[in-house]
């Protein structure tokens, strides 16, 4: 039984199995209560399904209940007939099962300390005091099956527990996404309702749906490639909630749905040649398989990971390259867009620079404002501060920095600046350019055809009319 508690559950995929059972129980509410007091915590699984009957519990119970070649209903998530007990275990050492049909309340527990005590497959059969306190406490007063998991070696306690519980959470709406979105279950942590999360933002304008192709000799395999909108056209609010559980680089790849639930969201489920890339951060791939496809498919025990057959992986590799292009297209126009404003050329202030086999990058000399300084009488020297920044660069840091950061695109860093931002960057260049009214005059123009100024016309012409040629407010 201890090693049984090591199949790699967390506490996320532990209660997605429970959630699992409470759908294939038909309950339309399953609630996750829980107590953080250090000595005391406990995680409560409550349902409103069709309870269990005592022959049924007693199954329920049983390591090694009904194997993956059984028959199940169209609603049966379950495979193996061991997650009730394999991911409760990986979290607690007490684990009881209360289940109430019309016929009342019973009651089974797994205890791990007893079990070592008497050294025998001992099930007890009889709710404590404790367990019945929390009962009372939850509210389970219904039909319905509540599992109770105490002792949480593994799950933790106190702010531990509530922030695994936390993070939990936002995994269980990604999952359960498809039947929280139908209004079939509602799900609860703590006082919290999960709101569906949808991988592929259908209700993003921009998100390109590639068109479906079902796989297999029947057909039986339906793949939806999905290109997700670059990230220039979503608003901060909504990269935070395309990013997912994970962020927007992990989330790319391959979902796939097992009757309705997902059973693994993101990555490229180990295909040949495709590996997680930045540029590939757009692309995610709904992908639906057969309930009878488990074996062919290799679920594993936690539902949570998979691999296709071999015969469609060259299919399946076919799709994601197309998914995987048109996101490296989406970067690619976006950096064509912001090389044009009303027909003419953006100015850059940085310019890559190939030397050596290496890129680094250089002060554009064409940039108006560098322009300006270096028509001054100082020239020299603002050309060795120049040259100072330009081989003092940490290419290397920002690199770094730019990995961490997924939503950041090349030359884009002022693309979310707002209108006070652009006031403020404007009216300290201006007042550097210089003061002859012609020469001030062509780089004003040049000024207001750049990022980010390009995108406040109507403030670039606000300012330049408000500062006179010596830098002096008009």
């Amino acid at each position: 039984m201890e090693s049984l508690r090591s199949f790699g559950y967390d506490m996320a995929t532990a209660l997605a199995d429970l959630v699992d059972n409470s759908i294939a129980a038909g309950a339309t509410q399953v609630r996750v209560d829980y107590s953080t007091t250090e000595g005391q915590s406990w995680v409560a699984i409550v349902d409103d399904g069709k309870g269990m009957t005592e022959a049924a519990l007693h199954e329920a119970l049983r390591l090694g209940g009904d194997g993956p070649a059984a028959f199940r209903d169209q609603t049966d998530l379950g495979r193996f007939g061991l997650g009730l007990k394999t991911a409760s275990l990986s979290q607690c050492r007490l684990l009881t099962v209360l289940s109430r049909t019309g016929d009342g309340l019973i009651c089974r527990s797994w205890d791990l300390e007893h079990v070592t005590r008497v050294d025998d497959w001992e099930v007890l059969a009889e709710a404590d005091a404790d367990a019945l306190r929390i009962v009372e406490e939850v509210g389970f007063n219904g039909t319905g099956t509540m599992v109770l998991w105490r002792r949480l070696d593994n799950a933790g306690e106190g702010r531990v527990l509530a922030q695994r519980l936390g993070q939990a959470r936002v995994r269980l709406a990604m999952w359960f996404q498809r039947f929280l979105t139908a209004g079939t279950v509602d799900l609860r942590v703590g006082q919290r309702s999960v709101s569906p999360w949808d991988p592929f933002w259908r209700k993003w304008m921009a998100t390109q749906d590639l068109g479906t192709e079902f796989l297999g000799p029947q057909g039986e395999v339906k793949v939806t490639p999905f290109v997700l909108p670059h990230p220039s056209r979503l608003s901060n609010k909504e990269l935070d909630l395309g990013a997912g559980p994970r962020g927007w680089n992990a989330q790319q790849g391959f979902y796939v749905y097992r009757r309705n639930r997902l059973v693994s969201a993101g990555g490229w489920l180990g295909l040949p040649d495709l590996t997680i890339t930045p540029q590939a951060r757009l692309a995610r791939i709904e992908v639906d398989i057969d309930q009878h496809a488990d074996s062919t498919w290799l679920v594993d025990v936690r539902k949570s990971r998979v691999h296709p057959p071999s015969e469609l992986e060259a299919d399946l590799a076919r799709l994601a390259g197309a998914a995987r292009e048109a996101s490296v297209r989406a970067f690619r126009q976006r950096a064509v867009t912001l090389n044009r404003s009303r027909g003419g050329q953006i100015t850059f202030g940085w310019l890559p620079r190939q030397r050596d086999g290496a890129t680094d990058y250089v002060v554009n000399r064409q940039h108006p404002v560098v322009q300006a300084a270096l028509e001054e009488p100082g020239r020299a020297t603002v050309e060795a501060l120049l040259r100072l920044v330009e081989r003092t660069v940490p290419v290397g840091l920002i690199a770094i920095e730019a990995e961490r950061d997924e939503t950041r695109t090349p030359q884009a860093a002022l693309e979310h600046v707002d209108e006070e931002g652009v006031r403020s960057e404007l009216a300290a260049m201006l007042v550097g350019l210089p003061k002859d009214p012609v020469a001030r005059d062509r780089l004003v123009r040049a000024l207001a055809s750049v990022e980010p100024f390009n995108r406040f016309p109507a403030l670039v012409s606000e300012l330049t009319a408000e500062v006179s040629t010596d830098g002096e407010r008009a």
